[in-house]
C-alpha cells in the first residue's frame, strides 16, 4: 500500500522464485482491481484503470531457472494531472504449460500476484480505520462452531482484516485457541464486511469468555465479550455486543459522576462560603 504525490516516481522490489526442478518461462505483467463481495479480485478488463500503464517491470518476461529466486523491479510513475483517489491492481507472474498441439485445445496458465493499493493525493496518507460492530456464534449445516465479526471500514484507504479468536470457559481453566480467520475481509472505504471463524467441532455450547483481535497493517482492534453456541446445526446464537467499546461506556460514566461529584462540592462550599459571609455581616 502505498501514498503517492502527482508527479512522483517510486520503485519497488520484488521476487519471482521457481521451485521446481525444471526451468519455466515466466511472463510478468500488470493489471487492474477491484474490491467486489468484500474479496480483492482481477478486474475483467485487464485497463480498467490507469495502473498497467503507471507501473512498468524491468523484466516482463524472463526464464526462471530451476530452484531459483529472480529479483524484478516495478516502476510506478505518476503523471502530474493524476487525480485524486485510490487505485487498485496486481503485478502479476504467469507460467504457461507447453503450447497445446494440434489433437489438444487445452493451455493451462498458472499465476500468482502481488497485489497493488496506490492512493494518490497531495500531502500525506489519508486515515485507515475500522470498528468491529458485533460478533456472533453459530454454527455451520454440519454442526460445526463458527463465529463471525461484522466490521466496517471507517477509514479513507482500502483494508484486508485478518485476526485470531481465544475462548476460555470454567473460570479460565479451560482455553481454546488462537482461531485463525477462515475468512478475511477486504473493504473499501465506508463499506462494511464479515471475518468469520471456523472452530473445532468439540467444543461445547458454552457460555464462552472471547476475544477477538482484528489486524489490518499496524491498525489493531480487539473485541471481547461472552459467546454461547446455539443447539442446532445452521443456526446462530445471539450476537455479543459486550466489547472494546465498555471500557469506553464505564470511563465516560465514570467522567460524568465525577463532574456531577464536583459540581456538589462547589455548590456546598459555596454556600457554606454565603452562609458565613452572612453571618459576619
Amino acid at each position: 500500500m502505498d501514498h503517492i504525490n502527482p508527479g512522483t516516481t517510486i520503485t519497488r522490489r520484488f521476487e519471482v522464485t521457481n521451485n521446481s526442478g525444471k526451468p519455466h518461462p515466466v511472463n510478468v505483467h500488470v493489471t487492474a482491481a477491484e474490491i467486489r463481495d468484500n474479496s480483492f479480485r482481477p478486474a475483467d478488463d485487464r485497463n480498467a484503470n490507469e495502473l498497467p500503464s503507471w507501473i512498468t517491470i524491468d523484466q516482463p518476461t524472463f526464464l526462471a531457472p530451476p530452484h531459483s529466486r529472480t529479483r524484478l523491479t516495478a516502476r510506478i510513475s505518476i503523471p502530474p494531472n493524476a487525480t485524486k483517489g485510490e487505485r487498485y491492481g496486481a503485478i502479476v507472474a504467469e507460467v504457461a504449460s507447453p503450447t497445446p498441439g494440434q489433437d489438444e485445445n487445452v493451455q493451462i496458465v498458472n499465476g500468482v500476484g502481488i497485489r497493488v493499493y496506490l492512493d494518490i493525493g497531495l500531502g500525506g496518507d489519508p486515515p485507515s480505520d475500522f470498528r468491529i460492530d458485533q460478533v456472533t456464534p453459530g454454527r455451520t449445516e454440519q454442526g460445526v462452531p463458527i463465529v463471525k465479526a461484522d466490521v466496517h471500514n471507517t477509514g479513507e484507504r482500502a483494508l484486508d482484516i485478518d485476526g485470531q479468536l481465544w475462548l476460555s470457559g470454567s473460570g479460565g481453566r479451560i482455553n481454546a485457541g488462537p482461531f485463525r480467520a477462515q475468512r478475511s475481509a477486504t473493504l473499501a472505504p465506508g463499506s462494511g464486511g464479515r471475518v468469520t471463524f471456523l472452530l473445532d467441532e468439540q467444543l461445547v455450547n458454552g457460555p464462552w469468555d472471547a476475544k477477538l483481535t482484528l489486524e489490518s497493517g499496524r491498525i489493531r482492534r480487539t473485541f471481547t465479550g461472552t459467546l454461547t453456541f446455539p443447539d442446532r446445526a445452521g443456526a446462530w446464537g445471539l450476537p455479543s455486543t459486550v466489547g472494546d467499546r465498555l471500557p469506553l461506556i464505564l470511563a465516560v460514566v465514570g467522567a460524568l459522576i465525577v463532574m456531577g461529584s464536583g459540581g456538589m462540592l462547589f455548590f456546598v462550599r459555596k454556600g457554606r462560603w454565603r452562609r458565613r459571609a452572612s453571618a459576619i455581616r
